[in-house]
């Protein structure tokens, strides 16, 4: 401000008038506060799946203008595509992760920018379909008996969330409990029944659910001891041969088989009946308490013959009857000739003693147009290659060859074998085991 002093009185009136010292005076000028506006509304956010079935949302700042200020925050808000039912977060950044989501479900998401001036407008909706989690483990299964040493085994589907799908299947796997040695089975359904068990055994019991997405963790164990063995009947044994025995004769032939498998409902053989019939005549002859092998004898030389067997235990009722396998007995004889190969032969050189080996054929009642030897390395499978034709050789019914050790070092058996019709084998005899050096 200027400073003022007063001058002297004139006359009767005294005037003070104030007179400036200085007539300099400084300028202040207030600078105002800059406008803070809201900001623009980002681009449509980017949604990609993330874990179970959260959606992963990320976006990129929006641009600043002379209308528009910079965002220094965000909300996010998502609903069920095309219902409006919005839930809003706010003070998020990107990236971020929106869980508590249905699986398999589409959802609408949009993403907005604030500052102190206020909140911009929302982005454009993006719309993302969530993934289908694997399944929940399901409650330990409840097991209980069923027939024989089975388990029937029951569970709960389990219960689907936000990182967990529903389950459209089931595998299943089962131990001899504290083993760890699971058996899996796939795609089984509640209730199931779990066979084959062992009687008066601990069984531990699992299960797991799946779905497209794939498969989720094991349940809980159950354990539950199966019943104790039962008298079952056995299941049917498989017959493995029907045919003729090597040894020259006719009217013979000789049957094997194996034992049945044992299970939940069967249970294992100790004892076998046999029957037979002329083929297709349905008249059978029964054999009872027979074991493997067991050779038929005072059949009808070179005819056709039905087999079956069937197995036996302390139950009342025995197995069903095996189907029925057919062969022929032998429709010739055979017997060896004068000539008959040394018990020790040299490879690749003239059969030892006499350069070859003789038989006898004898129609019984199949006539016999040839005969034909054989090495084998086999004295029960009869040869069907490697056959040396054997020519008359003057004798009654007599055929003979001459013939070499075989090329290789081992034990082999020498087939005699007379043919009938066709070149088809209708009598055979094979030697004792022939070492070969």
């Amino acid at each position: 401000m200027p400073v003022y002093k007063p001058t002297p009185k004139t006359g009767n009136r005294s005037w003070a008038i104030m007179q400036p010292i200085s007539t300099t005076q400084a300028a202040v000028t207030a600078t105002p506060a800059p406008t803070v506006l809201p900001p623009n509304a980002p681009g449509a956010p980017i949604l990609t799946q993330g874990s179970g079935s959260g959606l992963a949302v990320t976006w990129t700042a929006p641009a600043t203008d002379t209308t528009h200020g910079a965002a220094t925050s965000f909300n996010l808000q998502s609903s069920p595509s095309g219902a409006g039912q919005w839930t809003v977060v706010t003070g998020v950044s990107s990236p971020y992760l929106l869980s508590g989501l249905a699986a398999g479900a589409a959802f609408d998401v949009a993403v907005q920018g604030a500052n102190s001036a206020g909140t911009g407008a929302w982005s454009p909706i993006s719309t993302q379909t969530t993934a289908v989690a694997a399944p929940n483990a399901p409650a330990a299964p409840i097991l209980s008996q069923s027939s024989g040493s089975n388990l029937s085994v029951i569970w709960l589907a389990p219960v689907t969330d936000a990182s967990h799908g529903a389950a459209t299947s089931y595998n299943l796997r089962s131990a001899p409990s504290g083993s760890g040695n699971w058996t899996t089975v796939s795609g089984v359904a509640s209730p199931y029944v779990l066979t084959g068990l062992a009687a008066s055994a601990a069984i531990d019991v699992q299960v797991q659910a799946a779905n497209a997405t794939g498969a989720g963790a094991w349940s809980a164990t159950a354990t539950l001891t199966t019943a104790a063995a039962g008298v079952y009947p056995p299941n049917t044994p498989a017959i493995t041969a029907v045919a003729p025995p090597p040894d020259g004769t006719t009217g013979k032939l000789k049957v094997s088989w194996t034992a049945p498998a044992t299970d939940s409902t069967h249970g294992a053989a100790t004892g076998y009946n046999l029957r037979y019939s002329p083929s297709g005549a349905g008249t059978w002859t029964v054999m009872s308490g027979v074991s493997s092998p067991v050779t038929l004898t005072g059949l009808t030389a070179g005819a056709a013959f039905d087999v079956e067997v069937q197995a036996t235990n302390a139950a009342t009722s025995a197995s069903a009857w095996t189907t029925a396998t057919t062969a022929s007995t032998w429709g010739a004889t055979v017997a060896a000739g004068s000539w008959q190969p040394a018990a020790t032969q040299v490879h690749g050189t003239s059969m030892a003693p006499s350069g070859g080996a003789q038989m006898v054929a004898v129609a019984a009642p199949t006539a016999v147009t040839g005969g034909a030897f054989a090495w084998s390395t086999s004295a029960t499978v009869l040869p069907t290659s490697g056959l040396i034709a054997a020519g008359a050789d003057g004798q009654t019914n007599g055929y003979g060859a001459y013939m070499s050790a075989p090329a290789s070092a081992g034990t082999y058996y020498l087939w005699m074998m007379a043919q009938g019709a066709g070149s088809a084998t209708i009598g055979a005899l094979v030697t004792g085991a022939i070492t070969v050096s």
